[in-house]
């Protein structure tokens, strides 16, 4: 009689890039989206407010395409998902400060939430771009939510800076 270890089995890099590189590639994407130390930025703060709204529209084409949107159900939380996201990034937008950030991290989170649950269904996008898409997600609303809590980084998409007690 044979005994199976109970460690699991050694997989090597080949079966990890072959089958997480959707994760590998949300990582990549996520790093370089934060890596310009521009997350306090005013300009790179209106860039993410605006790729979230795109990417948020961008589930409906691509289920249309997919001809996931068939049920009334689906193409419902898709629009309401689309609303709810658009609304955070607009908010983000029109906000200063803190709470433009935090909007905005939110939407990111949120997002990647709803990634997350897209990736589970196997519904109205193919399941490595919801993999992508919601890692992505994640590191930037965390990046977003450490720069301003750990660097105490407030500057807004209107450009306004709260005091932070650091000289510029």
């Amino acid at each position: 009689m044979t005994r199976k270890s109970i460690a699991p089995e050694h997989r090597g890099w080949g079966t990890i890039l072959r089958h997480r590189w959707p994760t590998l590639v949300g990582i990549a994407a996520g790093t370089l989206a934060l890596v310009d130390d521009g997350v306090d930025g005013s300009r790179v703060t209106t860039q993410l407010a605006v790729i979230t709204i795109i990417v948020a529209v961008a589930y409906l084409p691509i289920g249309a395409a997919r001809r996931q949107l068939g049920d009334p159900r689906v193409l419902v939380a898709e629009t309401a998902g689309v609303l709810i996201f658009g609304a955070l990034a607009l908010g983000a937008l029109l906000a200063e400060g803190r709470t433009a950030q935090y909007l905005l991290a939110a939407a990111w989170l949120g997002h990647g939430a709803w990634d997350v649950a897209h990736h589970l269904a196997d519904r109205v996008v193919p399941r490595w771009y919801a993999e992508i898409c919601a890692v992505l997600d994640v590191l930037v609303a965390v990046g977003i939510i450490l720069a301003v809590v750990l660097l105490g980084r407030t500057k807004g998409c209107k450009g306004s800076t709260a005091q932070t007690g650091r000289r510029a």
